[in-house]
């Protein structure tokens, strides 16, 4: 019965990215694609920051101008995941190992074997809260208008993102203000747009994981 039961938790964990809408998925990464484009634009200037380097009266504002990149880019992070979890967060290699080996071997020896591996308890209860997350989340589905909603929200971002490294590219040096402004903007957007704030909290319960110790099977 125990060997039944594991190959059945295998198969409901494995299987969960089964349930995602491909054509709801397409459809969002669709809407996604011109902020993509915009934001490859500029990059292929080497960035706001690059582009401030570039600029005697800017570089040595430049910190401003890679701060304002890295918060464009978490946009269109966070905005692909929400995409790509329509109807549920994909359990992961780290979430499969550690639920599989918790229904095979039980938490107290699967944990025992994990300090012998070298994992710290600090390390081994970050990982078993993650196993837990990623049971409840696989399920969980969003709006896919409230997603799209969004992303017309962050447009009016990657728009002016955008603007502003074609009036650099252009000779013109922009307001910083105006810089500072759209970082507020930015801000605003996280804290406010739909989705926006599981997103980044979603993102956070995944630990990093180095796969070259030895973690006892993958």
């Amino acid at each position: 019965m125990k060997s039944n039961s594991i190959l059945i938790l295998l198969f409901w964990v494995t299987s969960s990215t089964s349930w995602a809408s491909q054509a709801e998925i397409s459809t969002c990464l669709k809407q996604l694609a011109p902020l993509k484009n915009q934001k490859e634009e500029v990059a292929e200037s080497g960035g706001i920051w690059g582009l401030f380097q570039k600029t005697a009266e800017l570089k040595d504002k430049s910190v401003q101008g890679i701060n304002l990149d890295n918060k464009i880019n978490s946009i269109l992070f966070h905005l692909d995941y929400l995409c790509n979890t329509i109807d549920g967060v994909p359990i992961d290699e780290l979430g499969r190992y550690v639920i599989s080996s918790l229904a095979e071997k039980g938490k107290d020896k699967f944990k025992e074997e994990l300090i012998n591996l070298g994992r710290s308890e600090k390390e081994i209860d970050i990982w078993f809260k993650f196993a837990e997350f990623s049971i409840e989340h696989q399920h969980r589905d969003l709006d896919p208008l409230q997603i799209s909603s969004t992303i017309q929200s962050a447009s009016r971002l990657t728009k002016g993102y955008l603007e502003i490294a074609h009036k650099i590219n252009e000779g013109m040096s922009p307001a910083i203000k105006g810089i500072k402004n759209l970082v507020e903007q930015i801000e605003t957007f996280f804290k406010t747009a739909p989705y926006m704030s599981q997103a980044v909290y979603e993102n956070s319960q995944i630990p990093y994981v180095d796969w070259d110790e030895n973690h006892g099977g993958s």
